[in-house]
């Protein structure tokens, strides 16, 4: 195992090759246009809004009507898509020739695994072999085989409340994801006997619903008890700068030992008891909530469940709900404590802090107390008690100066964003002023910030900043003002420095000129209510991501299946020159006459030969003649008498939509053909591109049988 130092963030943005920022750039686009096709047929329709069914942020799979008022503007920015144009020169920037060197030669030649360090920016490169050593010992020391049977049943009991939601036909069965591990970098003796975190990326999407009701539950309850239970750093600051004669005061600091995993069914039944005398808590949520928490983890595309729980009830870190029932036991832990010892103690997630006035002896008691409860309720916490200074979260508070100041790990090197980055250049504007204002509002004074910004300022000169960090007093706290909520809809194209056209400019050229006064959609759409924030494109740590699953896949002991290409009586015959039976591909059919030649480009997920034959049928009957603009077209040439020859050929190969991945490649490189490559796809019509994805339709509950 060996450490590779990048010396910069993963953070940063390599420059997309054009086809990766065109595909993007049509994806995002769709999304926005769905979007404008669903709000335009409510407000035509006389609804101004959909119904006011819950539906928990969770989006319609439905294709939104043709909308004849916004054909105009679907033109438009289809036409700006193609018309993009690219500076090559952009390139020759020595920071992104740097990123493109070591993605070829630190991430993807070596062919080995490239992990993340659990609390620093660190990655260790190792191979397949003891990567799959550490997540077996992982996974076997807390978790037991279980059956494929199991992730039917569980996804059956969600059809069944998705059902009663009607949000059957929105919400996804569970995503089979690959669990992962992080490396314990920081803990002693790491090299000799490394530790990991096991993540378990598989959660259920009835954990998004579980979400909102834990968080109304949460904030009910800290609005009414006043209990400490802390957001974030500025919320703990507010509470130590309250402290009243803090020389004469005392820490106890303690950490909940595997929190997330030690919260068994029992201990959230307690804590939603508890929660109940704030808020009533109905029977439904309560199922939906332990609903949510019945998980499965995937290695080796096998499931596996938890030892210690004979219901699969698991927090896991890193599900939807994860933090919030986090949240909710620690009120409960909370309310339980200050009971007994008054309200000076407080609780982030699985990090506690206390302050007493109370001499040595007294407080190892409160300690021990501390102890006891959290053992009572099955929980083991680690404690430092009778200390004056303490580094909690990012922040060290010291009681005998009053003072609080930045805290920073050993070993872990602040590492920032470098200004010749691929990020839309609001981002990188803002990055210096972002953090000399975080330092100095986790800096009680001056004196703290300069002590502390030395580490800050050399990491902002390595990322090419030429910015003075300078202690800035906070400003007085001003009454918000409560503005009128807007219904806005955003597009977010993608940004990239190599891109020569002003996205951002014809856009806006296009809303003036599609929706003037006149038209009868100027009232929902206009520049106050269509707005544009650049996104961004994959960074380094996506791509490290990515190349590890390839070479996980690649490492992978499980055969392939051969196929037989082609299974055709005469092999002279074959449509696809012996690759008839070939998957997940982009194809293109060229229809040649005396006079003429026109191509279509079609996809299939299925095999080619299965999609051959339902083009021959609607080349044969007739009432199949409407089915694609091929056989509109073909039929045509019929009627007319006009012999013709098709040729069909594979133009790309490319993955179906996945509920892992939540894309469908397949279709995005069919429109990425159609729109960029108009000559490979004359008969396509562009207004098939806003349609929904056929091929998830398979991953949505509804298709679950209860």
């Amino acid at each position: 195992m060996e450490k590779i130092n990048l010396n910069y963030s993963t953070k940063n943005i390599p420059l997309p090759s054009r086809n990766e920022y065109m595909k993007r750039l049509i994806e995002k686009t769709e999304h926005f246009l769905r979007r404008l096709r669903w709000k335009a047929h409510f407000f035509l329709s006389g609804q101004e809004e959909a119904s006011n069914k819950e539906t928990y942020g969770f989006k319609s799979r439905n294709s939104p009507p043709k909308i004849n008022e916004l054909i105009p503007f679907e033109e438009g920015m289809l036409n700006l898509i193609q018309t993009i144009e690219f500076d090559d020169n952009t390139s020759k920037c020595r920071f992104q020739r740097t990123l493109n060197t070591d993605i070829e030669t630190k991430i993807k030649k070596p062919n080995n695994l490239l992990i993340p360090a659990d609390k620093t920016t660190n990655y260790y490169s190792m191979n397949t072999a003891t990567y799959e050593k550490l997540i077996t010992e992982n996974v076997t020391k807390t978790y037991k085989k279980s059956s494929p049977k199991v992730v039917d049943e569980l996804n059956s009991q969600s059809a069944r409340v998705a059902e009663k939601l009607g949000l059957s036909n929105r919400i996804e069965k569970l995503a089979e994801k690959e669990a992962f591990v992080t490396l314990k970098d920081h803990k002693p003796e790491f090299h000799a006997h490394p530790t990991c975190r096991l993540i378990n990326p598989s959660k259920s999407e009835i954990g998004i619903i579980s979400k909102r009701i834990l968080d109304e539950i949460n904030t009910t309850i800290i609005q009414k008890t006043q209990i400490n239970q802390w957001k974030n750093t500025s919320s703990v600051l507010e509470w130590f700068r309250n402290l009243d004669h803090k020389e004469n005061l005392s820490f106890i600091c303690f950490d909940v030992c595997d929190f997330y995993p030690s919260i068994t069914e029992q201990l959230l039944a307690k804590a939603l008891d508890f929660a109940n005398t704030y808020r009533p808590i109905s029977a439904d949520e309560r199922e939906i909530i332990f609903l949510s928490k019945q998980s499965l983890l995937f290695s080796n595309d096998c499931p596996w469940e938890k030892k210690s729980s004979s219901s699969r009830f698991d927090v896991t870190m890193g599900s939807f709900d994860g933090a919030e029932t986090c949240e909710l036991v620690g009120c409960y832990l909370l309310s339980c404590l200050t009971k007994q010892y008054g309200n000076s103690i407080g609780l982030y997630r699985d990090d506690g802090l206390a302050v007493f006035n109370a001499k040595p002896q007294q407080i190892e008691k409160i300690k021990q107390g501390f102890c006891k409860i959290f053992r009572e309720n099955g929980l083991k916490i680690t404690v430092e008690a009778n200390i004056t200074k303490v580094n909690f979260l990012d922040v060290t508070l010291d009681l005998q100066s009053g003072k609080h100041y930045p805290y920073t790990k050993e070993g872990n090197v602040p590492l920032y964003v470098h200004k010749k980055s691929n990020h839309p250049p609001s981002i990188l504007k803002n990055i210096p002023e972002s953090i000399n204002k975080r330092l100095s509002e986790i800096s009680s004074d001056k004196e703290s910030f300069e002590n502390a910004k030395d580490i800050y300022q050399d990491a902002l000169n390595k990322s090419g900043y030429n910015y003075n960090l300078s202690y800035r007093n906070a400003p007085p706290e001003t009454k918000q003002r409560k503005n009128r909520p807007r219904n806005i809809t955003w597009f977010n194209p993608p940004y990239s420095q190599n891109v020569k056209t002003k996205v951002g400019k014809c856009f806006l050229t296009l809303i003036d000129k599609h929706f003037p006064k006149s038209n009868p959609l100027h009232r929902i759409f206009n520049r106050n209510t269509l707005k544009l924030s650049y996104s961004c494109m994959n960074n380094v740590k996506a791509i490290i991501s990515n190349h590890n699953k390839v070479v996980i896949n690649k490492s992978s002991n499980s055969p392939v299946p051969a196929i037989n290409t082609c299974n055709c009586r005469n092999k002279g015959s074959c449509p696809l020159d012996g690759k008839c039976n070939e998957q997940n591909i982009i194809y293109q059919a060229e229809v040649t006459t005396s006079h003429s030649k026109q191509t279509y480009i079609g996809l299939c997920d299925t095999s080619f030969k299965s999609r051959y034959r339902n083009h021959t049928c609607s080349f044969r009957n007739e009432r199949y003649r409407n089915s694609t603009e091929l056989s509109k077209y073909v039929w045509g040439l019929k009627d007319k008498k006009v012999d013709y020859q098709i040729k069909w050929r594979i133009v790309r190969h490319a993955r179906s939509y996945s509920n892992v991945t939540k894309k469908c490649n397949l279709c995005l490189w069919e429109k990425y053909y159609i729109i960029c490559r108009p000559n490979m796809a004359t008969l396509n019509n562009r207004n098939e591109l806003v349609s929904s994805c056929r091929h998830a339709k398979k991953f949505l509950l509804n298709s679950v049988i209860v």
